[in-house]
């Protein structure tokens, strides 16, 4: 379900490794209630120490923090923009260019309500506020009907990759939400490969880096 990739007295570096939301959901348990059995001490830490969120499907490297103060320093890292977390997709087709930027605002949808959409100008069927959003894309590799991409993001908008890549006609692989024969792959091909950040009490440097890659995932989440 996880492993531990880093720890330190400030925060847990969580792989994620199975479908599964990281809080609770109603009487669906979440990473959260397993965390607890190892790490009781995040009881009394908001959120559980979870600075941030995967998507359930999604696989990969977390950062929780240990105590409120660091959760709170994180939050503040987050909302500045000063976390940088980089993804790998296997997505569906050839992607033609070498890389490219997605600048474009999120927004829940108005036809389906577990859905977002990213939001062009002048499209109006959406609810609420769209929220801001950019993704940096660049081609790793090209295999069969597949494209392999690394996507860079600052802001952490829901099912932003997802959304990002749907939009761009490149929908992850896996991806029941958002794209098509996704029965054909066992899960979401979408790891939180690093987060990399300045520590805010040491001011140093800090990597989280996942084991998972987009070869490996099926065997690694089999295990």
């Amino acid at each position: 379900m996880y492993r531990i990739v880093f720890e330190d007295e400030f925060i847990i570096g969580v792989d994620k490794t199975v479908t599964i939301p990281c809080l609770r959901q109603g009487e669906s348990a979440g990473l959260s209630d397993e965390l607890l059995l190892e790490f009781p001490q995040l009881v009394s830490v908001p959120d559980f120490g979870f600075t941030h969120r995967l998507d359930n499907e999604t696989v990969g490297v977390m950062l929780v923090a240990r105590t409120k103060d660091y959760y709170d320093a994180m939050r503040g890292l987050f909302s500045m923009k000063l976390v940088n977390k980089t993804y790998h997709a296997r997505v569906t087709g050839h992607v033609e260019d070498k890389k490219g930027v997605i600048d474009l605002p999120i927004a829940h949808s108005k036809k389906t309500e577990k859905k977002m959409v990213a939001v062009r100008e002048g499209y109006r069927i959406f609810r609420g506020n769209p929220r801001p959003a950019r993704t940096e894309w660049t081609v790793l590799k090209k295999s069969g009907i597949n494209t392999d991409l690394e996507l860079k993001t600052s802001s952490g908008v829901r099912h932003q990759i997802r959304v990002h890549l749907h939009s761009m006609g490149h929908p992850v692989c896996g991806d029941h939400l958002y794209g098509k024969h996704a029965s054909d792959y066992p899960s979401l091909m979408l790891i939180s490969r690093t987060i990399a950040f300045k520590c805010p009490v040491r001011n140093s440097e800090i990597v989280l880096t996942s084991p998972l890659t987009l070869d490996n995932m099926f065997t690694e989440i089999s295990m």
